[in-house]
């Protein structure tokens, strides 16, 4: 997955010296650039992260391309500090309606139908690594990239880019089929709807780093009380 990285660097030196040697096409080269660095190249890099969650090294994709190659601070993809008490209290907030709604149907799969345990890998991956990997992925970087500041959160565009992030989301949480519990992929639904209008609303990913901290420690946790 690196090479894309590497092919898309070379097409941006392409593009430029074209806009040098061609200063006639410059406009339409300039729109060529635009549409491969803020649409085609991040809709790859998210599909790629999609594809193979499993390995870790590819959360540095979306990382370096805003950093490195479109040249924008990591503020672009939500890290900054504006709007941060907002952004947590929406994701408290949205921790507590889903929260409420993950018991009702764990208490339909009573009893609980698997039980892992709890090792520091568990709890790593679960509290720290896949909330970040998966709230990167699918909120900051791919919502920043398809839904511009201005959009309204509630505009055709925006509800049809959270619906679609939010989508992805729930297609790679598919062992709850798997194990026979498809009903919490109602519960992952909400949760990428939710941390989509945190991100959107905010432009702020820490809220909904801390909704999905809370909601898969709660899911770690409240099983191993029953």
């Amino acid at each position: 997955m690196l090479l894309c990285f590497i092919v898309h660097t070379l097409i941006c030196c392409l593009l430029t010296s074209g806009d040098v040697a061609k200063p006639e096409k410059s406009w339409l080269d300039e729109t060529k650039k635009r549409l491969l660095l803020g649409k085609v190249l991040p809709a790859f890099i998210v599909f790629a992260l999609w594809l193979d969650g499993w390995f870790y090294p590819l959360i540095l994709l979306p990382l370096l391309y805003v950093r490195l190659v479109d040249r924008k601070g990591f503020e672009w993809i939500g890290f900054h500090s504006r709007k941060l008490y907002y952004s947590i209290l929406l994701g408290i907030c949205s921790f507590l309606g889903i929260t409420v709604i993950w018991y009702l149907f764990f208490a339909y799969y009573l009893p609980p139908l698997e039980i892992s345990q709890i090792t520091p890998y568990v709890l790593f991956t679960d509290i720290a690594w896949y909330p970040f990997y998966e709230e990167v992925t699918y909120r900051g970087f791919a919502l920043a990239y398809f839904v511009p500041k201005a959009t309204s959160i509630f505009s055709l565009r925006s509800l049809l880019a959270n619906s679609a992030q939010a989508l992805l989301f729930v297609c790679i949480h598919h062992r709850y089929v798997t194990i026979g519990a498809p009903l919490f992929l109602v519960v992952v639904l909400l949760l990428g709807l939710a941390s989509g209008f945190i991100f959107l609303k905010t432009r702020n990913i820490f809220g909904c780093l801390l909704l999905h901290s809370l909601l898969n420690g709660v899911a770690l946790l409240i099983p191993r009380l029953t």
